[in-house]
């Protein structure tokens, strides 16, 4: 009996000093909230306008790590989700658009008409690029009050 009940013990003290932080967002104006957990990849603009790409980590109350760089909670401007298969396949897309933007010039020095068709479909490509990054929502400052939990 002496045993179970020290095994209580220590499983539920081990569940208590386990927790987990989180960014919790909450929108000003209807009071919505968002979860950002730890080890989730996001993208981080700060008040000096820097961008930081990475994996969400903290170091304590006050502080997010995102990559190797750390950051206040208060210097926050944005954050957005970042899935890295969403930003490689961003990245195929504007490549490919690049490209055949490309060949329809090469396509136009030699003459040939159907350089214009080329030059619309690759342009259309390369805008979809852009329409991809917009995905994701972005939860600004203006809009959105930032703080760390503990889960």
């Amino acid at each position: 009996m002496k045993t179970i009940l020290m095994l209580l013990c220590c499983f539920i003290s081990l569940a208590a000093l386990s927790q987990k932080r989180a960014i919790e967002i909450t929108n000003i104006e209807n009071g919505k909230t968002k979860i950002f957990a730890e080890n989730e990849r996001v993208k981080v603009r700060t008040l000096d306008y820097k961008k930081h790409v990475g994996n969400l980590s903290f170091t304590d109350n006050g502080t997010l790590k995102i990559g190797n760089d750390v950051i206040k909670i208060d210097s926050l401007q944005s954050i957005k989700k970042q899935p890295k298969v969403l930003g490689t396949v961003k990245t195929v897309v504007l490549i490919a658009g690049l490209a055949t933007v490309a060949t329809s010039i090469a396509i136009a020095t030699a003459g040939n008409n159907a350089a214009f068709l080329v030059f619309v479909a690759g342009s259309g490509t390369a805008i979809g690029a852009g329409v991809l990054e917009a995905v994701n929502s972005n939860y600004t400052l203006r809009k959105w009050t930032f703080k760390i939990i503990e889960q």
